[in-house]
């Protein structure tokens, strides 16, 4: 039976931060009770398309999953489970933020088989949470992570941001100490990014808002990768970092181009070589589900090439790389007729190398990752 995972899109939080290009919307109670059964109504909608598929991870992101009372998370979860083959040792991932847990909905949800939780920290820094408009404190971080292992979760995830508008390498060490201290079984760390539309965007236009240099940033990043290593931390993607055998599954499904059913406002799939997105507003999603039981607005099936250049693309994020038999064994084609001349004068600019039967990003390669992986599907 071939596997797929299920991403669930939870559109809602308390406030949304300067940085943040996601779909998210302020909290909306009375348009959210009316969300949840739209997205098991949706659920019920695609029991026929995953009929012969098992789920083997299933994750909550958002907006803010916990933003919903944990009752809504499980109605969710249960009918996950009444419609779809979920694998009794499936992986699933519900997002946090500090400011929205409490012990007992975290109990809940452990209790409900959510056995994965992703914090968004960013920070350990009170000066650095604040300029990234973070509505949490330092101290909630550490009773979250208190919280969360007093509720049963075993295979906890903390996010942090380097690369910060004044950040100095003594802040970002300091950062990744507290990170380490609390022992979580993975770890990710992105450098910030400045994205169109976002009120960080406008600051920065404006000249208000200035990032480090490209050279401290690569300081920054090569540090981490050197002391999280020293910390048991393998560094298995480009920005994240885990315990033996605490990789996520769930988006090592998506680099591996996978498929995956994503539910909810602005969901995204892969199926069957055919890419779909629903609508982005949580009115417009609910309303599309309850006339058609889906909410697709844009569909797309991928030619030969492009899902090609998107294996490379997405498997060239993982520190292994590209497994080159198992991609001429799915598209049925010799690798160096397709990508051989693109891989050489990569490899002659020392950002990829070939290794064994993996095709991967060098050292340098990794932190230039966006540009390099261009040249595969252009």
């Amino acid at each position: 039976m071939d596997s797929v995972g299920l991403y669930i899109h939870i559109p809602y939080c308390l406030h949304k931060c300067g940085y943040c290009d996601f779909n998210s919307h302020p909290e909306n109670a009375s348009e959210r009770e009316r969300y949840v059964p739209a997205l098991i109504e949706e659920i019920r909608h695609y029991a026929p398309r995953l009929k012969d598929r098992r789920v083997e991870t299933i994750f909550f992101g958002g907006g803010t999953p916990t933003t919903l009372p944990a009752g809504d998370q499980i109605r969710i979860l249960k009918a996950c489970r009444r419609y779809f083959d979920v694998a009794d040792d499936a992986e699933i991932t519900t997002e946090a933020n500090p400011s929205t847990v409490e012990t007992e909905n975290l109990k809940c949800l452990r209790a409900a088989e959510i056995n994965r939780l992703s914090v968004g920290v960013q920070s350990f820094d009170s000066d650095e949470l604040k300029t990234l408009d973070r509505v949490h404190s330092v101290k909630e971080i550490h009773q979250t992570v208190e919280r969360a292992r007093r509720a049963g979760f075993d295979n906890l995830s903390l996010d942090l941001m380097f690369a910060l508008p004044g950040q100095s390498k003594v802040r970002w060490q300091d950062n990744l100490e507290q990170a380490i201290a609390k022992n979580p079984e993975h770890l990710s760390a992105y450098n910030l990014t400045i994205e169109p539309g976002t009120a960080f965007h406008k600051l920065h236009e404006a000249g208000a808002l200035t990032l480090p240099s490209e050279d401290f940033q690569l300081e920054l990043y090569q540090y981490s990768i050197k002391r999280l290593a020293e910390a048991g931390y393998e560094h298995y993607e480009i920005s994240n970092f885990s315990k033996p055998g605490y990789e996520s599954r769930h988006n090592i499904l998506y680099w591996e181009n996978g498929d995956y059913l994503g539910l909810g406002a602005g969901a995204s799939s892969y199926l069957d070589g055919v890419r779909f997105k629903n609508f982005n507003t949580p009115a417009h999603y609910i309303d599309r589900v309850k006339s058609d039981g889906h909410a697709v607005q844009t569909e797309e099936a991928l030619d030969a090439r492009r899902a090609m250049g998107e294996t490379l693309m997405l498997g060239l994020r993982l520190k292994r790389g590209v497994s080159i038999p198992k991609f001429e064994q799915r598209f049925q084609v010799p690798f160096d007729k397709v990508f051989g001349s693109v891989v050489e004068r990569l490899r002659e600019q020392e950002l990829v190398s070939v290794h064994g039967d993996h095709l991967a990003l060098s050292t340098r390669g990794l932190y230039l990752a966006d540009s390099v992986i261009l040249e595969f599907i252009e």
